[in-house]
């Protein structure tokens, strides 16, 4: 099985990057499953029915949340609605969002999950025992990719060994920067603390860099605006034994558009 998973998609201009560059990347890496962390998908906060149906249209099969996924209340009854968006399992039941979803093509299947860091997070249930009830109670045997949005390189390494020989592959989010130690765990799980941003690098992790250089300079807050420079493409590229489900293969991806 062949995984193809983008990092934070910011705003429009992540939304450019990603339609620009879809084509190409499918071409080259032929996925048979394609993901996107979408959390910061609408101007960087939140996600909207119509900045994320385009997404779909263009191939994406499924998408991941984090603690950001519900900052637009018009769109909680879309997240509601809508199986392909994963949120973290470990916020309470009753907020909107799908906290497991099956992709399925021909006889392949791949188990989406998202769970959210607790170290300088927003409060939310341990990702650790949430993942071992989630496990014990799922015995279908399907492979199972993990986006892990936590703050924390630690507590992501951490999640790593620990889910490593549970699940496929444990895919960092949230941070917007990538980094290299993408690596094959013991056990056969794909890991890298964290893929990255898709949209304006020429920014502060998406935001247009003056305004948070003033804020660091200044302590008076302003309104965030997103960036439209220095399109880059962030995300990786994962291979799995259809036989036994683990991962044999984990590429970087990072490719400017601009």
């Amino acid at each position: 099985m062949r995984i193809l998973f983008f990092g934070d998609v910011f705003g429009k201009a992540g939304r450019q990057a990603l339609f620009t560059a879809l084509p190409g990347l499918k071409q080259e890496f032929k996925p048979d499953f394609i993901i996107a962390n979408a959390e910061n998908l609408a101007d960087g906060k939140g996600l909207t029915e119509k900045t994320l149906h385009p997404i779909f249209n263009e191939g994406v099969d499924a998408v991941t949340g984090g603690n950001h996924l519900w900052d637009r209340a018009d769109s909680l009854d879309y997240i509601r609605r809508e199986i392909r968006i994963v949120k973290p399992m470990n916020y309470p039941p009753t907020i909107p969002g799908n906290p497991y979803h099956v992709l399925e093509k021909g006889e392949l299947k791949l188990g989406i999950i998202c769970l959210c860091g607790q170290t300088y997070m927003p409060s939310c249930d341990s990702p650790f025992l949430t993942l071992e009830h989630f496990l014990t109670e799922q015995h279908d045997g399907i492979p199972i990719l993990l986006d892990f949005h936590a703050e924390s390189t630690s507590e992501k390494r951490a999640m790593g060994w620990y889910a490593d020989g549970k699940l496929c592959a444990v895919i960092g989010t949230h941070t917007h920067i990538q980094t290299a130690d993408e690596e094959i765990l013991p056990l056969g799980c794909a890991y890298v603390t964290d893929v990255g941003m898709t949209g304006a690098h020429d920014s502060v992790i998406g935001i247009k860099k003056n305004i948070i250089v003033d804020k660091f300079l200044t302590s008076i807050p302003n309104r965030y605006v997103a960036s439209d420079l220095g399109l880059q493409i962030n995300a990786v590229f994962i291979e799995t034994d259809d036989e036994t489900g683990i991962a044999t293969d984990i590429t970087r991806i990072k490719r400017d558009l601009q």
